[in-house]
């Protein structure tokens, strides 16, 4: 059990931390609410004692932090009053256990020994809804159905993960692989019938633009963030820290195909679907695997245009945490109607890892990867920064251009040799898919753009990945568990989009 105390006397509290720890407990200690705070969103606690009377920020308040952003955490109020005098007030709703000082050392044991239970009885209680869930379990029917679906799936692996057995664990990952895989034969079916505007198609990338940032266009400016390769689920450890100033709308929408930057965030940036982009700029369409993504900023200032969309705007992509800094000054200028900022999230979050050791470990578990989102934003100049939006007169748009998954399975293509290098798409002429694992289209079904009439593409499904009929052992063992995107699945495909305004 992982327990941090926050008190501002804490230094008289030292014996009972040490015997705590005797004892096999890990125990942090803040002195007061505001690091208090800042050690429960950085790390994850099974238990944090806080202190009601603090000066400056109270116990109360901090308490009420805390559940906003993790109303899962175990938060044990220490205080001077007795329990019945804390049960009327309505606060005491908030915490789960109540200690009053002075106490001694056998009640702090027996009030660990009391939480222990009450987390051991939710834990049984999980694992009987989540038994529950598995027995209602439906396959969806429509984009809706899918998204409402990959939420709860994705709520079940958050709780699994920190309540449940072993073996619960691993029974949601077997979970979200099936929907992966079912996930793909719906895509493929329906995919190409949404970019008709047929089967109630939902918002697509090329499509965001118009929906979700030129309707906010009008009257106040606005800061577009695309986070490059952020996961929806990654997404959902954010909005607890962007609530605390933020007034936050959110929605959904879908990555087009395939789910890689040369597509997804050119069509996000342009407004157009890929094969438009080529037929009406052909010179800012790149077919060579470097250099894709040239022209964004161009194919972006086209889209103003079209859309008369006037005034000063501008564009970074921030490959670097110091980019924001240095332009820091053009993005706060007065007169700016509108700035995209691009930031390159999966880099920032991997480096973010003080060792290799660190990082070796992270990348082999992948539940630690998402919890690491957490941690680096709050530390990112990103962050500091949407604070300072958020005393500004100014909306904020945030969202991704497509996610990514960890690849676990080889699946072999065939084909001439003129194939492209990517893991999860390939483009080519005489290719040959095993269509179990992944799916081939003529680009044009999927309104892509082609160098030669001959040409198609292949996509791989749920975690497959495509690997080369020769040396195929070499290949397994270079790519297999890495993170990859161009796929379909639901982890590259259903993105979040938030609209945020000051508080």
């Amino acid at each position: 059990m992982r327990i941090l105390w926050i008190d501002d006397e804490i230094e008289t509290l030292r014996p009972y931390i040490y015997l705590l720890r005797e004892k096999g407990y890990a125990v942090d200690t803040a002195a007061n609410g505001p690091d208090g705070l800042r050690l429960a969103k950085e790390n994850s606690y099974d238990l944090i004692l806080v202190d009601q009377m603090m000066p400056g920020m109270d116990g109360i308040r901090v308490v009420s932090e805390i559940k906003n952003f993790d109303p899962s955490i175990f938060v044990v109020m220490v205080t001077k009053r007795s329990e019945e005098e804390l049960m009327e007030e309505a606060y005491a709703k908030l915490v789960d256990d109540f200690i009053v000082k002075p106490f001694s050392p056998t009640q702090i044991v027996s009030l660990l020994k009391r939480l222990l239970e009450k987390k051991e009885i939710f834990s049984e209680r999980l694992q009987r809804d989540y038994l529950q869930f598995l027995r209602e379990e439906r396959e969806p029917k429509d984009f809706t159905g899918w998204l409402d679906y990959y939420l709860n799936l994705i709520q079940w692996r958050f709780l699994l993960e920190r309540f449940g057995e072993e073996g619960l664990k691993e029974t949601i990952n077997d979970l979200i692989r099936k929907a992966d895989e079912s996930f793909g034969e719906f895509i493929s079916e329906t995919y190409p019938l949404w970019l008709e505007g047929k089967e109630d198609p939902p918002v697509i990338s090329h499509q965001v633009f118009h929906h979700f940032l030129l309707p906010n266009l009008k009257d106040k400016p606005l800061y577009f963030f695309i986070f490059d390769s952020m996961r929806l689920d990654q997404w959902q450890l954010l909005v607890p820290l962007l609530r605390e100033d933020f007034n936050l709308r959110q929605f959904y929408y879908l990555s087009l195909l395939p789910s890689a930057t040369p597509y997804s965030r050119n069509a996000l940036l342009s407004g157009l679907l890929p094969l438009t982009i080529y037929e009406k700029y052909p010179h800012y369409w790149v077919f060579d695997d470097t250099g894709q993504n040239r022209y964004e900023k161009e194919l972006l200032q086209k889209l103003l245009e079209r859309e008369r969309v006037g005034g000063n705007w501008c564009y970074l992509k921030a490959l670097k945490s110091s980019d924001l800094e240095e332009n820091r000054g053009m993005l706060l200028r007065k007169d700016l109607r509108f700035a995209c900022i691009i930031i390159n999230f999966l880099d920032f979050l991997i480096h973010s890892a003080h060792s290799g050791k660190i990082l070796d470990e992270i990348l082999e578990n992948e539940f630690s990867l998402l919890q690491l989102t957490r941690t680096w934003f709050l530390s990112s100049p990103f962050y500091q920064f949407l604070k300072e939006l958020s005393r500004r007169d100014c909306r904020v748009v945030i969202t991704s251009d497509h996610g990514f998954i960890k690849v676990k399975r080889p699946t072999v293509i065939y084909g001439g040799m003129e194939i492209s290098p990517n893991l999860r798409y390939k483009y080519g002429s005489a290719l040959r898919i095993e269509s179990r694992n992944a799916f081939l289209f003529p680009p044009e079904k999927l309104k892509l753009p082609k160098e030669a009439p001959d040409v198609k593409i292949a996509i791989a499904k749920s975690d497959f990945y495509f690997i080369y009929p020769t040396k195929p052992t070499e290949y397994e063992k270079t790519y297999k568990a890495t993170y990859q995107h161009g796929g379909i699945s639901l982890e590259e495909m259903l993105l979040p989009l938030a609209i945020l305004e000051g508080k």
